[in-house]
């Protein structure tokens, strides 16, 4: 057995618009509740919609690719995160500088900021990432 990655968990201050971005940015289906019979389950239990919301997801039901979950976090952010997500436009090639910049204005139309460019190289190979936020300021790097 090995391990592998269940979610990438995100705490946000509003879990189903930060899930709506993340849901835009990777292509998959747009965040609007939880399925019916999860809602059923969970107001069975006790669970009013106030508690419903403090969680949303993005993800495409396809195993294969990543689900991103979010939490309502009540406190305050202390410092810069200490780990990130890197994404890219194709499956099966590296981009671009081109169509990283192409992705860039879409994510940044979608509500992301832009932090910085990193252009330059390590050892023999080029290295051109963009750094990225998104709407809550979680980073991110476009490669």
């Amino acid at each position: 057995m090995t391990a592998r990655i269940a979610n990438v968990t995100f705490h946000a201050e509003d879990p189903a618009a930060l899930a709506r971005f993340w849901c835009a940015a990777m292509g998959y289906p747009e965040w609007t509740s939880w399925e019916p019979d999860e809602v059923a389950a969970l107001k069975e239990a006790g669970m009013d919609d106030d508690q419903l919301a403090e969680r949303a997801e993005a993800w495409d039901q396809n195993p294969a690719h990543q689900r991103f979950y979010f939490t309502r976090y009540h406190h305050e952010r202390r410092q810069r995160n200490r780990m990130h997500i890197d994404i890219t436009p194709f499956e099966d090639r590296r981009a671009s500088r081109e169509e990283l910049e192409a992705e860039r204005d879409r994510l940044v139309a979608l509500g992301a900021s832009v932090e910085k460019t990193l252009d330059g190289s390590w050892g023999p190979f080029e290295e051109f990432a963009i750094m990225m936020r998104d709407p809550e300021g979680n980073e991110f790097c476009l490669q």
